[in-house]
């Protein structure tokens, strides 16, 4: 039996148990209308995405019919090495889960050129914030080798806030969450540039202090060693 399939048959028991509840029946919305999404893929294409979600660490805090209800509503994307998933600039409507392969972050710096500032490989998520904000993309996405990725869109959040609330609000805190992590990360990476900058400012002062102390020394080395009057000549050069 499918995963899909048993999914929709508990959650078709679990519409009528709550047809029975009279009490609770005006507000529930039927799950059994929604499992499948809006894209209604067929059951073994859902239960191939479901698959794919366990080597996502984010859905390993929802049950089996939370995560069928949001596979419902994803699709698998694959992109060939060096094929580009978004650019810097564009809208943003979707965010993305790395399945397998790497994929390689750039950013445009001040002078026009792309500089590599990240890599992102199996379970981790790129353009989240597309979720929440319609803010354009903030860097370039490409893939530094072959990669299969599980996309959901905007669109698609919001149809799962609607008719499930319940695992909306669970996915977007758990997403949230996620976001904090890499802010973190990306701070620290930020410190320890500034850190390892201000090192080579440091070495570099110094190295210029010894040398403009020790280059009179070593002239006069030079000039104390000669015994012909070209020494005259040597100090009125330097």
């Amino acid at each position: 039996m499918q995963l899909a399939s048993m999914i929709s048959d508990i959650i078709e028991q679990k519409d009528e148990n709550m047809m029975a509840d009279s009490s609770q029946s005006q507000d529930y919305v039927f799950a059994s209308d929604t499992l499948f999404g809006p894209f209604k893929q067929p059951e073994s294409l859902i239960d191939e995405i479901i698959e794919m979600t366990g080597a996502i660490p984010l859905f390993d805090k929802f049950d089996t019919i939370e995560v069928g209800a949001l596979a419902a509503h994803m699709r698998i994307t694959r992109l060939d090495e060096q094929q580009r998933l978004f650019s810097e600039g564009d809208n943003s409507d979707y965010m993305c889960f790395v399945v397998s392969g790497t994929l390689e972050l750039l950013k445009e710096s001040q002078n026009g050129r792309m500089v590599s500032v990240s890599t992102l490989s199996r379970g981790r998520l790129v353009g989240e914030m597309a979720l929440v904000e319609n803010f354009p993309r903030h860097a370039t996405v490409i893939a530094r080798t072959p990669c299969t990725l599980l996309k959901i869109t905007r669109e698609s959040f919001e149809h799962i806030l609607e008719k499930r609330p319940g695992i909306g609000i669970a996915f977007l805190q758990t997403l949230s969450k996620s976001l904090s992590q890499n802010l973190r990360r990306t701070c620290g990476q930020l410190a320890d540039v500034r850190e390892s900058s201000s090192s080579v400012a440091a070495v570099s002062v110094l190295i210029d202090q010894k040398t403009s102390v020790k280059q009179p020394n070593f002239i006069d080395q030079i000039i104390n060693r000669k015994q012909s009057g070209s020494s005259q000549l040597i100090r009125q050069l330097t």
